[in-house]
């Protein structure tokens, strides 16, 4: 036996089960708010229905276990997978006594069409809509209809698309609560949407069903609307040419329910009219100011106008109310509101600390790297191509879906003092280009629509030097810094370094590139014009830190969707751009800088590192008796082999955790979390780091770390100074903090070293004492 849950009897035990949309809708209704009655399927019942499938090629054949191995990354396997599950559920028919009790619940919506859709629930950690995922479905009201389309809904949870997405979320499918709403579809004058911004709303709509707005066939009317007073602030009468209506039911039952819509031309006259009169835009002003101060948080509304139940006037009808992702409130780490409630909220990684406020630039893969004039723009994209890289430069803040603290979006931005919050998903579909966000880079948050704030201009997030060793206390360990842009060298002056510990090149010649891609710059330019730009760039390091060293890591092939052409590898197969990398260096050597050091990237054998020496020895670089030649320790097969890199020539390591941290545990670089890391893998971390620097210490070679796991987890700082770091190297925002970190370490280890001095000598006066 199945059990439904009606909206007007669910309760907040039930909120897990029907999931947020069909709860948020449940809550209006039985406050007395116009919606639509129906009901819910809950997940359970799909489960259950899993449970009868015979079918031993589907991926559901032992479900839930089979979906964990399922490969999304390969197109062919997905859309098999997708198919020989869609195919297992259209095959299993309902059992009678199901569909007796679904038929009688239909028949209570007194409709002669019904209009499914999701509603999702449970642990599900985003609370946010899905309906792009899977869309809403319409069929008539008769059993075997019904039963098609819930069973097609079921589907659309493992198509193609859906399976990609819960993987990368990390999601299992038994994870998730998939409810299924079930209400009456009746024709309506006119349809759409009415999206919140705080102290405004917009309406969006067109005659008929919603399927015109939702699928993009038209331009619909537009008006902004004063959230207080109602004013009518902006309007806009749209280009409409068509819409959706209910067909006729015909005699017979057995039809698909793609056939229950048709689409109809709108007259001249109603093209040229707006879809809402006065009358209409007033109720849509009340029933925005009644959900004002609603106790639910809300980003989009979707309306019906249509006639009333004696059709003596029209009203209007809530069809769904889309939550705000995430929590509604949006707190920071002292549990204190940022903002008002009432305000939408988007949250994510804080990945380049401070606050900004600006207007939204959605930048996409075919956009270049330049960006249109815009004050204060903030870039928000799926995620930074490597071409685009540069616009970064020229935004106020940026907004990603994809990436970590790690990725190089992430990077640039904290190295540029550029506020960026990343791994916020779905975020390009809650913005528009020209709205006006504020972005806190310190917390993670996003806030939306801020129009009608004071604007705010870049703060940097303080560096609290209270209570905090002196920033003139002298330190051993060294302490670099990390710079790709010359932009950045005038915001470190005044503080504490030994050198640059890292220029990460291949930032850097993407940079000089711009606007052309970086294969295009080395196919289509003079090569002496590429070795003078490179040449050029290196001096502006050079000069600005001399006497103290640099390190530049020549270029590494992050970009590249082929593994094996990452690093030194890549220079074996074609060592084209390291040559002209080198050639320009050893310019800059006989201009008179003999401060530069090379760091190889993401070495993996020694003949990859003999095979780049003798490359380096060509160019005559290690004439110079200051000159050194270190390896990135980023590959784990480094820590065993050490020794024998050594004896090939290395003069020191530069430990990248940003890489060797992740290929230790066998994870995404960008999905790195020290807050997730158990106690077994931090334990495992804490052994690689410990036998590299010792070795080194062993070996003689100067050993050095870099990566943001020092700024992310600075207890780790005692540990690596305790173990004999020689460097720590990182980027400009976290000199002070590592700083004060190292002093605290050696401070107390000179304290710890005194007072066993002082038990030594006393336990020799006792001694000498009692003989």
């Amino acid at each position: 036996m199945i059990e439904l849950y009606w909206l007007s009897e669910i309760d907040l035990r039930d909120r897990p089960v029907v999931g947020e949309k069909a709860w948020i809708l449940s809550q209006l209704k039985q406050s007395g708010y116009n919606v639509f009655p129906g009901f819910v399927i809950s997940a359970s019942v799909f489960r259950d229905f899993l449970d009868n499938l015979n079918d031993v090629n589907s991926l559901l054949a032992d479900f839930p276990g089979s979906s964990l191995h399922l490969d999304v990354d390969n197109p062919r396997t997905l859309q098999l997978v997708a198919q020989q599950s869609r195919q297992s559920i259209l095959s299993v028919s309902f059992p009678a006594q199901w569909r007796d009790i679904l038929t009688e619940a239909a028949r209570k919506l007194d409709s002669e069409a019904l209009i499914l859709r999701t509603s999702l629930g449970g642990t599900f950690p985003l609370n946010q809509d899905i309906s792009g995922l899977t869309p809403g479905k319409v069929c008539w009201n008769v059993a075997d209809n019904l039963e098609t389309a819930i069973k097609e809904m079921w589907a659309q949870l493992l198509n193609a698309k859906s399976l990609f997405y819960w993987q990368r979320l990390g999601i299992r499918i038994e994870e998730l609560n998939l409810g299924i709403l079930i209400q009456p579809m009746v024709n309506s004058v006119a349809s759409g949407r009415i999206i919140n911004q705080s102290k405004n709303y917009e309406i969006e709509g067109n005659w008929g069903l919603g399927n015109s707005l939702l699928q993009g066939d038209i331009l619909p009317d537009y008006w902004k609307i004063e959230g207080e007073s109602g004013q009518v602030l902006a309007q806009r009468l749209g280009n409409k040419s068509r819409a959706y209506s209910l067909r006729d039911k015909p005699e017979l039952t057995q039809l698909n329910s793609e056939e229950c819509l048709e689409v109809y031309c709108l007259s001249e006259q109603q093209q040229s009219k707006y879809c809402l009169n006065s009358e209409d835009i007033t109720k849509t002003f009340q029933l925005f100011k009644d959900l004002h101060d609603y106790a639910i948080s809300w980003h989009c509304l979707e309306w019906i106008l249509c006639n009333s139940a004696d059709n003596s006037s029209l009203e209007l009808v809530i069809a769904q109310l889309i939550p705000l992702p995430y929590n509604q409130f949006i707190k920071n780490t002292k549990s204190e509101i940022i903002t008002e409630p009432s305000q939408p909220q988007l949250m994510g990684i804080g990945a380049a600390p401070g606050k900004t406020q600006g207007t939204v630039y959605l930048l996409n893969e075919d956009n270049s790297s330049h960006l249109v004039s815009s004050k204060h723009p903030i870039i928000v994209t799926q995620k930074i191509h490597p071409f685009q890289l540069s616009s970064i430069k020229q935004a106020s803040g940026v907004v990603t879906e994809e990436g970590g603290i790690t990725s190089h979006a992430a990077i640039l931005a904290r190295e540029l003092g550029i506020p960026a919050v990343v791994g916020v998903p779905g975020v390009t579909t809650w913005v528009q280009a020209g709205d006006s966000i504020l972005i806190d880079g310190d917390h993670g948050t996003i806030i939306l629509n801020t129009s009608n704030h004071k604007e705010i201009t870049l703060q940097p997030s303080p560096v609290s030097l209270e209570k905090t060793p002196s920033l003139d206390y002298p330190i051993g360990t060294q302490l670099m810094v990390n710079l790709t842009q010359p932009s950045s060298l005038g915001k470190i002056k005044g503080l504490p370094y030994d050198g640059l510990g890292l220029i990460r090149s291949e930032l850097m010649l993407l940079d000089l590139c711009t606007p052309h891609s970086l294969k295009e710059w080395l196919g289509n330019f003079q090569r002496d014009e590429i070795v003078e730009k490179i040449k050029q760039r290196i001096i502006e390091f050079a000069q600005f830190f001399n006497p103290q060293p640099i390190f530049y890591r020549t270029f590494d092939d992050k970009f590249s969707a082929e593994q094996n052409r990452r690093g030194t590898a890549g220079y074996c197969l074609d060592s084209s751009l390291f040559r002209l990398e080198l050639q320009a260096l050893s310019a800059v050597q006989k201009q008179g800088y003999e401060n530069i050091n090379v760091i190889l990237p993401f070495v993996r054998t020694v003949n990859e590192f003999r095979f780049c020496l003798d490359l380096i020895d060509e160019f005559k670089l290690s004439s110079s008796s200051s000159f050194q030649v270190w390896i990135m320790a980023e590959v784990p097969s480094i820590i065993f082999q050490l020794a024998d890199y050594v004896k090939a020539g290395v003069q020191g390591i530069a430990i990248g955790t940003n890489d060797l941290i992740p290929l230790l545990l066998g994870i995404e670089r960008n999905n790195l979390s020290w807050n997730n890391i158990p106690a077994v893998y931090e334990s495992s971390i804490y052994g690689a780091l410990k036998q590299l620097i010792e070795e080194a210490y062993k070996l003689g070679i100067p050993s050095s770390v870099c990566g943001q796991v020092i700024v992310n987890y600075s207890p780790i700082i005692e540990k690596l100074v305790n173990w004999g770091i020689t460097t720590i190297s990182v980027e400009p925002e976290a000199i002070e903090k590592t700083y004060q970190a190292i002093a605290r370490t050696e401070q107390r280890l000179l304290l710890a070293l005194a007072r066993e001095t002082k038990k030594n000598l006393e336990s020799r006066i006792n001694n000498n004492h009692i003989t």
